[in-house]
């Protein structure tokens, strides 16, 4: 026979109240389901949980080391019940995902604040590396989800916009280009550039977009962050192409200047990228539908809340 969790939350009570009375009242049972729960449990155990002094049960040395026992266990039934609701409320838990330095750096702070100011009890993990990167962590199940530049031609793999972004060309403020309303894009043939590493998600689409308008970006620096590149733009190193978010404030200070193509559109989307068929933990889905604007999902209310009250008085049938 075995143990069973209603049984040791009667023993707690009545050993914290002291009474079988004040114990079912307490649990919403009857009294004789009380002690039924009691000598089942002490059956189970194979030990005397109670004695009669002077005509009323008390504890016996068993029965309060068993209900010591059995008040930590009731406690720790009620904390996972709480975790999991909060897990399934999207209040709670680990929120993991990875993101491209360019969203990592400025945009997850705000959204991520945004999205924990009511959800204390949530701990963010997020892994920034290139878009290339993220969509191999996802791919492979490292990642739930990511956060990328890009789109992805990987047929396991789907991508949903959720901002929207624009590239600047940038120039030191000595350079020809920074005293000209526009340039064409051919002009950008003779210009040395400085770029992100391979597997940028800002690399991919502004070379991708030159490319496309006839001009091969004859790189002079690879540099694995935006700050880095604005520096080396800054001390004339060459030129670059990154995102309005990463040089906006380098702009304002003057200390590079952007400079429009006339003849080359740079925007684009930023996506969230997903495992297709891949179930998302609520917290993700929550996380992801704030990102998308959805509304979230209802969580079923009075239920959860009332879950110890029913097992208490399913263990009195």
């Amino acid at each position: 026979m075995k143990v069973s969790l209603s049984q040791l939350e009667t023993l707690a009570e009545v050993a914290e109240r002291g009474s079988f009375s004040k114990a079912a009242r307490a649990l919403g049972i009857s009294q004789p389901a009380v002690s039924q729960q009691l000598a089942t449990l002490a059956s189970a155990l194979g030990l005397t949980l109670f004695s009669r002094e002077a005509g009323r049960p008390e504890l016996t040395e068993a029965g309060r080391m068993v209900a010591e026992r059995a008040g930590s266990l009731v406690a720790e039934a009620e904390a996972l019940q709480r975790e999991a609701e909060g897990y399934v409320a999207a209040r709670s838990g680990r929120l993991d995902f990875g993101a491209t330095r360019t969203i990592g750096t400025h945009l997850v702070p705000k959204l991520l604040a945004d999205f924990l100011r009511d959800r204390p009890g949530v701990e963010p993990r997020v892994r920034i590396a290139n878009t290339h990167e993220v969509e191999r962590l996802v791919l492979h199940g490292d990642l739930l989800f990511g956060l990328i530049e890009g789109t992805i031609d990987e047929p396991r793999l789907e991508t949903r916009p959720f901002a929207h972004d624009r590239l600047r060309l940038i120039v030191a403020p000595q350079h020809p280009f920074a005293a000209r309303t526009g340039i064409r894009a051919a002009e950008l043939a003779r210009e040395r550039f400085v770029s992100r590493e391979p597997g940028s998600g800002t690399r991919d689409h502004g070379y991708d977009a030159l490319r496309a308008a006839g001009v091969e970006p004859p790189i002079a620096l690879e540099l694995p962050s935006g700050e880095g590149i604005v520096r080396a733009v800054e001390a004339g190193l060459g030129i670059a192409i990154l995102s309005e978010r990463v040089v906006e404030r380098a702009i304002s200070l003057h200390r590079v200047v952007p400079v429009a193509i006339d003849d080359l559109v740079l925007e684009r989307d930023f996506y969230i990228l997903l495992r297709r068929e891949r179930p998302l933990a609520p917290l993700a889905q929550a996380f992801i539908s704030t990102l998308l604007g959805e509304p979230a999902a209802e969580q079923s209310k009075g239920s959860r809340s009332t879950a110890r009250k029913d097992r208490r008085r399913r263990s009195g049938r």
